[in-house]
């Protein structure tokens, strides 16, 4: 069901905010949902990490556990790296705003790459596990499908790109 409303008058006391300042209200709103979904993505990560981490110790081939060849380990390293380094921009994001400061940029960049992070964190989760990542007897493949989402909403990473790129321009005048 799609509402319109065309050529609708309200009284100034049934306007949410200031008359002409709902851009500004959403904007509000919008910095702590994307907070929430980049502090989400983080969270879904370690899950997803600890999922690899302990497929890696436990599943044997050649004789020895798959994490002690360089192929797997490598991609556990660059995933917790990853993981932490979302983290640490999404604590520092919150923190901006809980103390009155300007983090638009901020919160566009722990948003995007929180999210980012997340689809290729459950891609080599999935990878590390083979062909039974995808079966429905792991949480894999869900963790798989639903990082997707992730990336869409309270604005695509690629809106999140035009903020971050916004904000770093306009003091330039550009």
């Amino acid at each position: 069901m799609i509402l319109e409303f065309d050529n609708c008058r309200l009284s100034n006391e049934q306007v949410l905010g200031e008359v002409d300042g709902g851009f500004e209200v959403m904007n509000t709103w919008l910095y702590a949902t994307r907070i929430t979904v980049a502090a989400m993505s983080v969270g879904r990560a370690r899950r997803c990490f600890e999922y690899a981490l302990n497929y890696s110790a436990e599943r044997k081939q050649f004789g020895k556990s798959i994490g002690k060849f360089q192929g797997v380990s490598f991609q556990l390293a660059d995933m917790i790296t990853e993981i932490d380094a979302a983290d640490l921009l999404t604590l520092s994001s919150a923190w901006k705003l809980d103390q009155g400061m300007s983090a638009n940029r901020e919160i566009a960049s722990a948003k995007l790459y929180a999210s980012e992070m997340l689809a290729r964190v459950t891609d080599a989760t999935l990878q590390i596990h083979g062909g039974m990542g995808l079966m429905n007897d792991y949480p894999i493949e869900r963790f798989w499908r639903d990082a997707r989402v992730e990336r869409i909403w309270d604005g695509t990473s690629e809106i999140q790109k035009h903020i971050i790129s916004r904000e770093l321009l306009r003091p330039l005048g550009s």
